[in-house]
């Protein structure tokens, strides 16, 4: 990620308006991102590239390896879930670190910014940055190999937002936990491609060992697509226990105010 002079606000924000602050601190964030070309390939550019060509080598017909389901169809839902991965492993992980290495954090608390606005900032910079890639994401397959309605609307809804809720607040732990931009791009895409492979993005569960499958039974993302795919096609061999992204999403955020307060102390 290359380094960028980011433009403070110009005036210290009001209690009257921390709200609008956050708006505008993440739309003028949203306008930096939009600068770096490894943000869109890596939420949009791969997840789209490798879900057309997985789709279209496992087929658009049927199959029991794939809970019954279109592999077409598997494969496009499923890819919501790896979209918000890549946001949560890479993206936010990557400029949160950047911008403490290169003092931006700092600057932005000097000029007035309070610790609520910023975090109110990140969860709307994340919440647009994935839906707008998933959405890019499911056009693109839908565009390509079609994709039935969702048959649980409200269900898809309801693991859309705990998977966004899960990754925000994974990528703010591991953006507050490690040192600089590097480090967190070198640990993100290690996290990012096991959990890729294992955690519905890859090889159907039906073709993976026992000890793979086990693996895969714990990671959030593997929860995440199987919750995705239950709600939307109506059927999944993945495991979708609600609860599961939705404490990782919990203990990931007390990690991070932990490490923020250690920090300001």
């Amino acid at each position: 990620m290359t380094a960028v002079t980011v433009p403070l606000p110009d005036a210290r924000p009001t209690p009257a308006a921390p709200a609008r602050t956050a708006i505008r601190l993440a739309a003028l964030e949203l306008r930096l991102l939009a600068r770096e070309p490894a943000v869109a390939v890596s939420l949009v550019g791969f997840p789209a590239i490798t879900v057309l060509v997985l789709a279209g080598v496992f087929g658009e017909t049927p199959d029991p390896d794939f809970a019954g389901v279109a592999p077409s169809d598997h494969y496009i839902v499923g890819y919501v879930g790896v979209v918000l991965a890549a946001l949560g492993l890479i993206t936010i992980p990557v400029r949160l670190a950047t911008y403490r290495e290169l003092g931006v954090t700092r600057r932005f608390r000097a000029s007035g910014l309070s610790g609520p606005v910023m975090i109110a900032s990140e969860i709307i910079l994340g919440a647009v940055l994935g839906t707008v890639s998933a959405a890019l994401v499911l056009a693109a397959g839908a565009a390509a190999y079609g994709l039935s309605l969702p048959k649980d609307p409200i269900g898809v809804l309801a693991w859309y937002l705990a998977g966004l809720a899960c990754f925000i607040a994974i990528g703010g732990a591991l953006g507050s936990l490690l040192p600089t931009g590097r480090a967190a791009s070198a640990i993100g895409n290690l996290l990012f491609v096991p959990m890729f492979l294992l955690g519905g993005g890859g090889p159907p569960r039906d073709v993976m060992t026992s000890t793979m499958e086990s693996l895969s039974d714990v990671l959030p993302l593997s929860h995440l697509i199987g919750g995705l795919r239950q709600a939307w096609l109506g059927t999944t061999d993945d495991p979708h226990a609600l609860w599961w992204p939705v404490l990782v999403a919990i203990v990931a955020l007390l990690a991070a105010l932990h490490t923020a307060r250690r920090r300001a102390g």
